[in-house]
């Protein structure tokens, strides 16, 4: 026993001292763990690398395992765009709480602001983090072990923090830097690596710190650079970066941007860039692996995109094209690499842009690439008199030694070769491609010859979905045969040095529209062929898309961070690619960027021209005007008369009001149809569209700059007077009020400008009705003096204004502002052409091209002068705090406007999402959505929306409303994090349980979860599909794959299959990148259940619901999706950002009413158009057929009297124009398919035209199909049912010669030639060919001439032997 308890006793004592060990080793010698949060794959690495004790370890902590915090001896976070739930949150602070020495750094939420540690202790960690480097990092992991885990043994004392090298240059060497380019110069001619009059490259930026050990990326661009002959400059500075560009003196500029390429110097750098015309490329680091990468079908999202593609277009830089990506070594730690393939383009890229420096333009070859229809279709690019816009170039780049041969001498002469040579069939055509075969001069490439370019240029697995789809090279369309060998046909007209290619079709099928603007699936044969020929055959030196848009930036896959699986990376390769764009589409040009990487050279829109109709209306306006001077007994009277006139008009119809002319309109009414008719007369038109080259005219000038400044000064002016109690908010609601009291006086004020009177102090005081001393007092508010400037010797401190003095200057300074600039808008509006031309040259010189915000100079005066690379808004800063506002008061105008037709507020409400109007209104759309559903942003410390609140139901006072977005593609691809954000506020409006006043959210989420139910989904998917608000297409579709749909009518009976067609195409979910275009099977048709309004955003001059096709597509098509789920039309508005001083909601056919009449049937805007060309006459065929497709998906909205009216302006001329013989003068195809629009519009029976009308029609279409053959493409040359219908209602022989030209445009005439296919070698007439032809026509006459005389004397033999 006594025996046992010594065992006992030792066992005892052993454990202890064992435990005593144990504890020992713990407190003093174990090891240090320190735990990572949020810290980026290549930020971990550089503290791992640089660890070298054996006794302290990093571990990266997920967000979801925040419950583990107490196991480490210290958590480091890393505060920038961390995103934690409450949830999350509460778990830091109670292991905080708990002991665990926590410090999130560098937080940009304040909510985010953690630490435990003591202040001197913050201050040493900061430190080490702050200046970087491996020695830095290495310490401070010393650091922690010592000071903060307190640790014994196995400590290697930690060394203070040293300023890591900052400000200088460097090389390969990580242990070497440079304070002075002088030295570093010196270092590269001893390494025998200098090399005399090479072009120079700086590079800046970066995300890994070139001293930190992860740079591989760095060292390989660098060696990468040097073999093809460049001097390289890597800079490491941020607060000395442009003085070092400064003395470097680059040829171009590398920056690997995490935002604006030189910190609080923006501008300064942008005017340097400017002045040293050197271009900037701003590659991409993928925070994945290449695997990862490549698969990820947003290529890039939230913030990380924002600072890294949308930012440094601010500076102008260029091609966003991934570089590097991250690998796992052989630890499991994350390396930035450069991707091999990647590197090799990407360094051609560079040296193809120096080559255009430095060779001389007549040895320049130049591919430009243009966009027409099919058929007899003319060029078109929004806004651009397309064929004389080109001609202009061609002229200006053979002035400036381009060698361009063969160029027509005359405008039409160039037309003709563009139709003859540069045509895109339809499918359908074989007739017509026969013709082009023989007659269009064709690039034929062989087999053999395509596919070794495709093995260049395409992965396998890319180039074997076109082959799937389309069987092997050449394909059935656009292919012929030569002397046994299949050919591709690559139209092309070939002018020496510079050749113009239209940009084939993207898809073969039947949607014109899905292949604009993204088909499904992979482009055809001839669409590769004519990129690769460029590239291949043509050796291009730089590329030009001419005019707004192409398809190539829409064909599918990733949205941003192309990869070699994405078409245009792989079509584009490493030319210089520069898009001739409209700024009135800055939305769509940022597609162009990032999916094609394309420099933007902008152009301007039409002129802008008032529609001068008020004379239309003076009549009403006088009995209006009566109207309110009649006593209150008589004015039952007065409103009849004002009723007659106005029904008389039909202004009844787009208003929506009764016609009985027994009952008099109510003051309301009466003023309804008075603002009307004013909107009407001020209405901005375009007509006569805008030509290369070519400067508005000097009337033109005045009407645009008078568009520009009128509207703002007039706001201005009014808005001081409201803030002096001056003028009630109820007056300037009243349009002919505004227009008698601010508008007149100040177009009167433009006009006095414009004509010589000086815009000087002593002019805005006048206007504003002030001193000099309140205008300089309005100065003194605005920019008040920095606290502690020193002032007769001691600090002195701004005084305090209130916050009426401050609106008061604010609204003076608005005054100023807009009367000032009236002679800057007509100044640059002046050089615009002359700048666009400039900016194109010296892109083929491999100049800088300055960057410039987008819109329309009315929406955006400072998009002018033009000739600049467009830009976006940062979407990570929307809704921003004006837009905020904006759409606060319009989501308010809805509600009260709903509400007051139906009586209660609407349960849902659909809103598009456009990218345009996203960019130009800075998120006024996405607020809108916000504020319905209750919910309002948060921004942090860097002014940028992260965050969501609820918003109180008692301060909301109204139900949280309903929400459903359909979103463009584009609008996807800018701005992916608002739409998860929009989800975000869903999940939380439907989880509100405060709601006094109801909460229609959550109860459309329940009946959503039901229909999914019983449908078939299982309880716990439903439940969590319920909350899904946000739609769009799917495979990464740009449109809603409809419209060819909705205009080929022989191919549909009943809306319901376009409505299918719609609810199947826009399904996909983009609410989350977890589920990112997923398609959910019957959600979308479940969640527009209730739907009440469709919401569709306009903030552009340029367009209408009738001149622009995307409208009925988008807005339309959610109205018929509605329609044919609940049975009922949901009430359609237009939220008008136009005037920014006036936004407003309108009824959808109101705005029709507006345009209508401002427009298409207004003299003034069909003589303006009349002045133009082939593309101008396109503009009437467009709003013809727009007004079909408003037919097919919102027929309330169109009548049957516009439908005659159109008729009236256009078939019969009814004001004596001329219309039909501009038509056939400039453009009879426009004329053939408006007249085919209206007989289709007929036959489906949306339109009760008259017997006289449909023949007069039938007579002319097919007199136009006699005369000028079939078009080949839209209405007029595929629909069957249609030319049935047509051929029916004229004369027998009419009929007869109308279906011959029909027949010969779809086959083929030669009778040994019957499918169009096969070319005999004598039949082509290519340039190729042809100077083959050329080589060996004496031999080949000499042959036939031998062979001639060999059969006489056969012949002769045989004679003789009879």
């Amino acid at each position: 026993m006594a025996k046992n308890k010594k065992w006992i006793l030792a066992a005892v004592a052993v454990l202890a001292v064992v435990l005593c060990c144990w504890a020992a080793w713990s407190k003093w010698a174990s090891t240090t763990r320190i735990g990572l949060v949020n810290f980026q794959n290549y930020q971990t690495a550089s503290l791992v690398k640089s660890n070298e004790d054996n006794f302290i370890e990093y571990e990266e902590i997920p967000l979801d395992r925040l419950d583990r915090l107490g196991r480490y001896d210290l958590v480091l976070g890393f505060g920038m765009g961390l995103k934690i739930t409450e949830e999350q949150r509460a778990q830091i602070l109670a292991a905080a709480d708990e002991g665990t020495p926590i410090y999130i750094y560098a937080a940009t939420n304040p909510e985010n602001d953690i630490c435990s540690l003591d202040s001197l202790t913050e201050a040493g960690l900061s430190a080490y983090i702050g200046n970087g480097n491996k020695r830095n990092y290495r310490n401070m992991a010393r650091y922690v072990r010592q000071h903060i885990d307190a640790k014994r043994f196995f400590v290697t004392p930690a060394e203070e923090a040293v300023e890591s090298a900052s400000d200088v240059l460097y090389h390969l060497d990580e242990d070497l830097s440079f304070k002075t380019v002088a030295d570093y110069e010196k270092y590269l001619r001893e390494q025998g690596i200098y090399r005399e009059k090479a072009p120079k490259i700086a590079i800046v930026g970066g995300l890994n710190d070139p001293f930190s050990g992860n740079r591989a990326n760095i060292d390989s661009l660098i060696v990468s650079l040097q073999n093809a002959g460049m001097n390289v400059y890597p800079v490491s500075s941020y607060r000395q970066r442009l003085a070092f560009l400064r003395e470097i003196g680059p040829d171009a500029v590398i920056h690997f941007a995490h935002g604006r390429m030189v910190m609080g110097q923006a501008d300064a750098a942008v005017e340097w860039l400017k002045e040293r015309n050197i271009p900037i490329f701003s590659p991409l680091s993928m925070l994945e692996t290449q695997e990862e990468w490549e698969s990820d079908p947003m290529g890039m999202f939230g913030g990380f995109m924002s600072q890294s593609i949308v930012v440094p277009e601010l500076d102008g830089a260029i091609y966003p094209y991934v570089l590097n990506d991250q690998e796992l070594d052989e630890e499991g730690i994350y390396l930035f690499k450069a991707i091999p393939e990647r590197l090799k383009n990407f360094t051609r890229i560079i040296g193809n842009f120096i080559s255009l420096k430095r060779k001389p333009n007549a040895e320049k070859k130049v591919a430009i690439y243009y966009f027409k229809g099919a058929g007899q279709s003319s060029l078109t690019a929004q806004g651009l008199e397309t064929v004389p816009s080109l001609y202009n170039l061609l002229k200006r780049l053979k002035a400036e030694g381009y060698t361009v041969k063969n160029l027509p001498a005359t405008e039409k002469e160039f037309e003709k070769l563009l139709m003859t040579q540069g045509a895109v069939l339809s499918t359908y055509a074989e007739g017509a491609f026969d013709d082009f075969l023989k007659n269009g001069r064709p690039a034929l490439v062989g087999k053999s010859e395509y596919e070794s370019w495709v093995q260049d240029a395409l992965p396998e697995e890319l180039y074997a979905d076109v082959v799937q789809l389309y069987g092997e090279a050449p394909g059935r369309y656009m292919s012929t045969v030569r002397e046994g060998e299949p050919c591709l046909a690559v139209a092309r007209i070939d002018l020496g040095n510079v050749v113009l290619l239209p940009q084939p079709m993207a898809a073969v099928g039947d949607d014109a529209f899905a292949i604009v603007h993204g088909a499904k699936t992979a482009p055809p044969h001839p669409y590769i062929g004519a990129y690769l020929w460029a590239q291949y055959g043509f050796g291009a030196d730089a590329m030009i898309h001419f005019g707004t848009h192409g398809s190539l930036e829409f064909t599918p896959r990733k949205q941003v961070a192309l990869c070699r699986y994405d078409w245009p990376d792989r079509l584009v390769g490493t030319i210089p690619h520069f898009y001739y764009y409209t700024i009135g589409n800055v939305g769509e040009s940022m597609m162009a960027k990032r999916r094609s990487y394309a420099t933007t050279i902008s152009y301007l829109t039409p002129p802008f021209t008032e529609s001068k109709t008020r004379g239309q209306y003076k009549e009403l306006m006088n009995k209006i005007e009566a109207y309110y001077k009649t006593d209150e007994a008589r004015q039952p009277e007065a409103s009849i008369a004002v009723k007659k006139i106005a029904v008389k008009m039909g202004l009844h119809r787009d208003l929506r009001l009764d016609s009985l002319l027994t009952q008099p309109y109510s003051a309301e009414e009466i003023a309804r149809i008075e603002n009307f008719a004013e909107e009407i007369a001020n209405e901005k038109m375009t007509g006569q569209l805008y030509t290369t080259g070519v400067p508005y005219s000097p009337e033109k000038i005045r009407s645009s700059v008078m568009a520009m400044s009128a509207d703002p000064i007039a706001y201005s002016v009014a808005a001081l007077d409201r803030q002096r109690g001056k003028v009630t908010d109820t007056q300037l609601k009243s349009q002919a009020f505004f227009t008698q009291h601010y508008l007149e006086p100040a177009k009167q004020l433009v006009r006095q400008v414009l004509g010589g009177q000086k815009a000087d102090d002593a002019l805005v005081c006048r206007v504003a009705g002030i001193t000099p001393e309140k205008l300089a007092e309005a100065h003194t508010i605005l920019t008040p003096p920095r606290r502690g400037m020193m002032m007769m010797g001691r600090a002195v401190t701004p005084a305090e204004y209130t916050a009426d003095q401050k609106r008061e200057a604010q609204a003076i300074a608005e005054v100023e502002r807009t009367v000032t600039n009236i002679q800057n808008y007509k100044r640059a509006l002046e050089e615009s052409p002359e700048m666009e031309m400039r900016s194109i040259l010296n892109a083929l010189a491999g100049g800088y091209v300055a960057p410039t915000s987008g819109g329309d100079a009315v929406a955006n005066p400072q998009a002018v002068p033009t000739g600049r690379n467009l830009y976006a808004v940062n979407a990570e800063t929307t809704p921003s705090e004006q837009a905020w506002a904006k759409g606060k008061e319009l989501a308010e105008n809805t509600l009260a406007q709903y509400k007051k037709t139906h009586g209660d507020y609407p349960r849902k409400v659909s809103y598009t999402f456009w990218s345009s109007e996203f960019i130009e209104s800075e998120g006024a759309t996405i607020a809108q959505v916000l504020y319905m559903l209750g919910v309002e942003p948060v921004r942090d410390a860097y002014g940028r929306v992260s965050d969501l609140r609820l918003i109180p139901s008692e301060q909301l006072g109204r139900p949280r409303v309903d929400v459903i977005v359909q979103t463009s593609g584009q609008f996807r691809d800018l701005a992916a994090s608002r739409l998860a954000l929009i989800s975000r506020a869903v999940e939380m409006a439907a989880a509100a349980t405060d709601d006094r006043y109801g909460n229609r959210v959550a109860e459309s989420t329940v009946e959503t979860e039901r229909l999914l139910v019983e449908q078939g989904v299982s309880p716990k998917d439903a439940r969590e599909m319920s909350t899904q608000r946000v739609f769009g297409g799917v495979n990464g579709m740009y449109g809603t794959g409809i419209q060819d749909m909705i205009t080929s009518g022989d191919k549909w009976t009943d809306e319901q299959e376009i409505a299918d067609a719609y609810i199947n195409n826009m399904g996909a979910v983009y609410g989350s990148d977890e589920e990112w275009g997923e398609m959910k099977a019957g959600l979308l048709r479940a969640v527009l259940h209730n739907t009440d309004a469709v919401v569709q955003p306009r903030q552009s001059n340029t367009w209408g619901a009738l001149s622009l096709d995307h409208v009925y597509e988008f807005m339309g098509g959610m109205n018929l999706a509605v329609r044919n789920v609940t049975g009922k039309d949901p009430d359609a508005y237009f939220a008008d950002y136009r005037n920014r001083n006036n936004v407003k909601m309108q009824e959808l056919k109101e705005a029709i009413g507006v345009e209508s009449r401002a427009t298409i049937f207004n003299p003034e805007y069909v003589k303006e158009v009349m002045k133009g060309g082939a593309s101008s006459a396109s503009q009437i065929t467009e709003v013809v057929t727009n007004t079909y497709g408003w037919n097919v998906t919102k027929p309330d909205v169109i009548d049957k009297e516009m439908w005659d009216r159109i008729y009236d302006v256009y078939v019969e001329d009814s004001y004596g124009l001329g219309t039909e013989q501009f038509f056939r003068q400039q453009n009879p195809a426009a004329l053939q398919e408006i007249t085919a629009v209206m007989l289709e519009t007929a036959r489906k029976g949306m339109w009760k035209a008259s017997e006289q009308q449909l023949n007069t029609l039938a007579s002319l279409h097919t007199e136009l199909v006699e005369e000028f053959g079939s078009t080949g493409s839209g209405f007029s040359g595929g629909n069957a049912k249609l030319q049935e219908f047509i051929a029916g209602r004229v004369a027998p022989q009419h009929a007869a010669a109308y279906k011959q030209q029909i027949q010969t445009m779809k086959t083929v005439q030669s009778p040994d030639n019957k499918n169009g296919m096969v070319l005999k070698k004598d039949e082509v007439s290519s340039g190729e060919q042809g100077r083959k032809n050329a080589l060996n026509g004496v031999w080949i006459a000499g042959g036939v001439l031998v062979l001639f005389v060999v059969l006489l004397l056969v012949l002769r033999k045989k004679r003789k032997d009879n």
